[in-house]
Order: structure tokens, then sequence, then C-alpha cells
């Protein structure tokens, strides 16, 4: 073969096959790898969560270091740890008077819609009906949109059905991962109190393994990724929170029915960029045509105009086009991140080609450069 004949590097060779007979075996043991993955997640899952915790808080704990504890005369160590411990019970304390006040009320409205959502189908029907009579149409016509409207309002009552008893399944669950939470920020407090110590430790192993220039790019990519993720998720986090807040202060004014459940989704669904607001509005709108008809249309109009000063006011504000990203590219990073992560990805997705973004934008001026090319 003049493939094989042509080879100058026995070893090149034999590196290429070793890799082809790898590749070979992880796809037809994808299966097996997948779920060892999945395992090893869920076994990392409390040093995944600390890592997680100590980057959000690391900004807040810094604030306390350099602002409020500047002046005193404390050693570096122990100035880390008192702002340490005050970020940290600042954020448990934010964080877990956020759930005490919103998830009794989210599971109480989540069991009456249950026990009352038979009768709410019942209405939302005869409102139907009736609307559609109003209209003069034609018999054969007026019989296909009420058997349609019908069915339609069955269809989603089914699926509200199947989603609620999932939904009060999840919350169960979710205190068995709470231990595993509970040691995640047993991992992050110590994160905390060494972090510069763990960063030196990073920086030896880099330097270590990889040469001097490639182990300096690697720490502007970490710098620039943590840049990126910490305003993207802050800012995202700060926008929601205010959208939620004016949805469901609105609610309260006009009296409409579930407003701290239906915050809660508009609010959570927001943090997803451009799509978000529309996967939030499909069961919002639902759950309140369901209850009470006359305030569907009402809430839809409130909410396009709620997206709008978001995405015209709010959002800008707040995050001041932190990823630099064009409308292009952010839709093309929500797509494929929710593609393969689902509604995580959809999330993260924003963040993390911002980065790749970046770093293919260096790469190709560099080049041009290289080339005396002017574009």
């Amino acid at each position: 073969m003049k493939f094989l004949s042509d080879q100058k590097n026995p070893l090149s060779l034999a590196v290429s096959l070793s890799m082809v007979v790898l590749l070979y075996f992880a796809i037809l043991h994808l299966a097996d790898i997948l779920a060892f993955i999945r395992s090893m997640f869920n076994l990392l899952l409390p040093f995944i969560v600390g890592f997680a915790i100590a980057f959000l808080i690391s900004p807040l704990m810094y604030w306390f270091e350099n602002k409020a504890l500047k002046k005193q005369n404390l050693t570096p160590r122990t100035k880390r740890k008192i702002a340490a411990i005050v970020s940290f019970l600042s954020a448990i304390i934010i964080f877990g008077s956020f759930i005490a006040v919103i998830v009794p009320q989210v599971l109480s409205s989540i069991a009456r819609l249950s026990i009352l959502l038979p009768d709410y189908v019942s209405s939302a029907q005869q409102f139907l009906t009736q609307w559609f009579l109003s209209l003069n149409l034609m018999e054969e016509v007026l019989t296909l949109l009420i058997d349609t409207g019908n069915e339609l309002l069955k269809n989603l009552a089914q699926i509200t059905r199947d989603i609620i008893p999932a939904i009060l399944n999840f919350s169960w669950t979710l205190v068995s991962v709470l231990v595993r939470v509970v040691i995640g920020l047993i991992v992050s407090l110590y994160i905390l109190f060494d972090k510069e110590r763990f960063a030196l430790q990073f920086r030896k192993l880099t330097y270590a393994i990889f040469p001097k220039k490639q182990a300096e790019r690697l720490f502007e990519i970490s710098r620039l990724t943590a840049r990126m993720f910490n305003s993207f998720i802050i800012g995202k986090t700060i926008d929601s929170i205010i959208v939620g807040i004016i949805c469901y202060i609105v609610m309260l004014i006009f009296g409409w029915p579930y407003p701290v459940l239906i915050s809660l989704i508009i609010g959570v669904t927001n943090m997803i960029p451009v799509f978000g607001p529309f996967i939030g509005a499909v069961p919002a709108l639902f759950l309140l045509f369901i209850v009470e008809p006359s305030s569907a249309l009402w809430f839809l109009l409130f909410i396009i105009l709620l997206q709008q000063i978001d995405g015209n006011i709010i959002g800008p504000i707040i995050l001041q086009d932190s990823m630099g990203l064009p409308s292009l590219w952010i839709m093309f990073a929500i797509i494929i991140g929710g593609g393969f992560f689902g509604l995580l990805g959809m999330f993260l997705g924003v963040p993390v080609f911002a980065v790749i973004y970046v770093i293919i934008k260096e790469l190709v001026s560099q080049r041009l450069k290289d080339k005396q090319i002017e574009c």
C-alpha cells in the first residue's frame, strides 16, 4: 500500500492507528462511556457545586476584603477568612430567604392547581364555545373550531396533569440532592480560604505540562472565560430577578391569578437569552387561559411590553454588551447549546461561545497581520 510505504515515521503511524482503534472502541461502547461519565459527574457533584459557588461568591469576597476590611489592622489571611465567611453567610441568607418565601407559595399554587384543574378546563371550554358562537360563523366551521378547541384544551390539561406530579416528585428528589449541595457549600468555603494557593498549584502544573508560551496563553483564556461567565451569569441573574419582580407587581395590581408561580416561570426562563421569554410565556399563558381566560390576552400584551423594556432598557444597562457577540452568533450559540445540553446548554452556550468567538477573532487577526493583509 502506497500510504504505508510513504510513512517515514513508524511512531507517528503507530499513534495514528492506536487513535483509530480507540475511536472505534469508543463508538462501539458509547453507551457505557456515557453511563460512566454520568456516574462520575454524580460522584463529583459536590466539588462541581463547590467550585461554582466559590466562583460566584468571589467578587463579593474581594469587595469585603479590599473595601470593608481595608483599614482594619489584620493579617491578609485573617482578612481573607473573615471576608470569605461573611460573603458565604450573606449568600446563604439571601438565597435561603428567597427559597423560604418562594418555594412554599409555588408548591401551594401547584397543589391548588392540580385540584382545581378539571373545573378550570371546563370553564375555559365554555369560554371558547361562547366566543366561537359570537363570531356568527358557518355551522360546519363553528363545529370544527369548537371540537378543535376542546380537544386542544383536553390535551394541554393532560400534559399539565402529567407535569404537576413530576414537579412535586422533583421537589422531593431535590431534597436528596441537598446533601451533596451542603457538601459543595463546605468545599466552596475551603476554596475561598485558599483560592490563591489553588491558583498557584494550577499555574505550576500548567507550566510543568506545557511550554511557557502555551501556558501563558492558557492563563489568558482562563481569565477571559472567568470574566465572561462572571459578567453574564451575575448580570443575567440580576436582570431576571428584576423582570420577575416587575411581573409579580403588575399581576398583583391587576389581580391576575397565581402571581408567584407565573412570575417565577417568567423570571427563571428569562435567564435564557432571546428564546427565554417565549419559553416562559407559553406555559404562563396557558395557565392563565384555563384559570381566567379574559386575563390571558392582557397578560400577553403585558409580557410583550415587558420583554421590550427588558431587551432595550434593563438588559443593556445591566449586561452592557458584556459578551460582545452579534445577535446572529448569540442565536447560533443558544440553538447549538440547547441541542446538545437542553436548557442548561441554552443558558451557558452564550458565554462559552463568546470565549470561542474572542479566541478565533484574535487568531484570525494575528494571521492576517502576519500575512500583511488588511480587511
